[in-house]
């Protein structure tokens, strides 16, 4: 568990408000998807926390084209929810980076719950019935551990 200090909540508040102004997400209008912004920060500075890299604290108006991060060479994504129950759920067109990781967060506290390889992923992921374009999705169990990225 990642405890996020005060500074580090002013940090994600203030990335989401800079990524809020960017391009129509989520919510398809913009400027109403900031709180999918701020919990997808709250993620990344987690990670990036753990790490020991830098969160860009820049707006991107084309969006970050699927990648949070670069490490040993490889492109990560960091997907964050508060969900009760955490799946990684991604969109099947936007599918890109080598790794994906599943971050939970819940105020300040952020778990990152394990990682999976795109292929990995592809390979054995699930459809969400009943949700809009069907999302793909793995559960926690096939994500390997944070502590082996």
């Amino acid at each position: 568990m990642i405890w996020l200090t005060d500074q580090e909540m002013n940090q994600a508040n203030e990335l989401a408000d800079i990524r809020n102004n960017g391009m129509t997400q989520y919510l398809r209008k913009p400027g109403q998807n900031r709180l999918q912004h701020f919990i997808g920060a709250k993620g990344e500075i987690a990670f990036a926390k753990v790490f020991g890299l830098t969160v860009e604290m820049v707006q991107k108006p084309e969006g970050d084209n699927g990648v949070d991060f670069f490490m040993d060479g490889r492109s990560i994504d960091v997907k964050t929810t508060e969900h009760q129950y955490p799946k990684l759920i991604m969109r099947k067109n936007k599918i890109r980076s080598d790794v994906y990781v599943l971050a939970h967060s819940k105020g300040n506290k952020v778990a990152l719950m394990g990682w999976i390889k795109k292929n990995t992923f592809i390979d054995n992921h699930k459809t969400l019935i009943g949700v809009e374009g069907s999302p793909w999705y793995v559960t926690n169990e096939m994500l390997k551990p944070i502590t082996t990225l």
